[in-house]
């Protein structure tokens, strides 16, 4: 899990990193991931809000995309670190019962400069059908930091 990280949070700061998501095996596993990861970005001055978007989805996701600025191109930078947030249950959202929420979410998101991203979720294929179809608004959104050793054959 330290392994995990290290890689993600090294490529993270200082500078900007697109988001990344992660499909961890178990509960167990993202606990762990969760935890390297919230003590590396301590290590390096960052931030971290874990959200746990499985006891309403649309709700708090809605309230994290309320939180996000408007992207304006002639912002200044902001000397202020970003803030990590780490999206635990995002699969939900992975079938085509529950695409609605996504599609602002992307629109704000993708040019947000206040905040990084770390989505996880459980269900491969879930995910996969959030992030890895071009007919889907978040293709490409998230770079897939998953272990080898975690993904699945296919």
């Amino acid at each position: 899990m330290a392994d995990v990280a290290k890689s993600f949070i090294h490529r993270l700061a200082p500078s900007f990193r697109p988001p990344a998501r992660l499909v961890a095996p178990t509960e167990e596993a993202e606990l762990a991931v969760v935890d390297a990861v919230i003590l590396e970005a301590a290590n390096r001055g960052i931030p971290t809000e874990v959200i746990d978007l499985r006891p309403a989805p649309e709700e708090l996701l809605d309230q994290v995309t309320g939180r996000l600025e408007e992207f304006r191109p002639s912002q200044e930078p902001s000397d202020q670190m970003p803030t990590l947030l780490i999206l635990r249950g995002f699969d939900v959202f992975g079938d085509d019962a529950h695409s609605e929420p996504t599609y602002p979410f992307r629109s704000k998101f993708q040019f947000d400069t206040s905040h990084l991203w770390l989505f996880l979720g459980r269900d491969a294929s879930r995910m996969q059908w959030l992030f890895a179809s071009y007919d889907r608004p978040l293709y490409r959104s998230a770079a897939d930091i998953t272990p080898k050793s975690w993904r699945n054959p296919s």
